[in-house]
């Protein structure tokens, strides 16, 4: 039940900081949005562009992780003036070891890569929610 809320709360409050965003800033908010509403993630904080947690990492049950967004950078629809693709590079840590892709392979857990979330990813923009969609 807790996770919920959490989830709920940290939904409410990306909606609430997206009103007048750039569209980088709501999809770097997003992006985080999408790591805090993981099942198995705990403890979730944000720092700006960087982000903390708790999840399983191997044998690890705790393993502390941290993101850090390098970049995020919006293509826009043809006209311009609205965004259509947004494509976020970030460098991800578990427990002071930096996670790095082996070819086609992200090497972070499958519960990130089924939200569409990896050390490089993209998201379309949802014209008729005003949301990134990760999938």
């Amino acid at each position: 039940m807790t996770r919920h809320v959490l989830v709920l709360c940290l939904s409410a409050w990306t909606l609430a900081g997206c009103r007048g965003a750039n569209p980088e800033q709501q999809l770097r908010d997003s992006f985080s949005q999408q790591i805090a509403s993981t099942t198995m993630v705990r403890d979730f904080q944000r720092h700006g562009d960087e982000v903390s947690f708790t999840l399983r990492y191997g044998e690890h049950p705790d393993a502390k992780w941290r993101v850090h967004v390098d970049s995020a950078s919006i293509e826009r629809a043809a006209d311009g003036t609205v965004p259509s693709k947004g494509m976020v590079k970030s460098s991800w840590y578990a427990d002071g070891e930096q996670i790095r892709p082996r070819g086609s392979q992200s090497d972070l857990p499958l519960a990130f890569l089924d939200r569409g979330i990896a050390q490089e990813c993209w998201a379309l923009w949802d014209k008729n929610s005003g949301e990134w969609s990760w999938k």
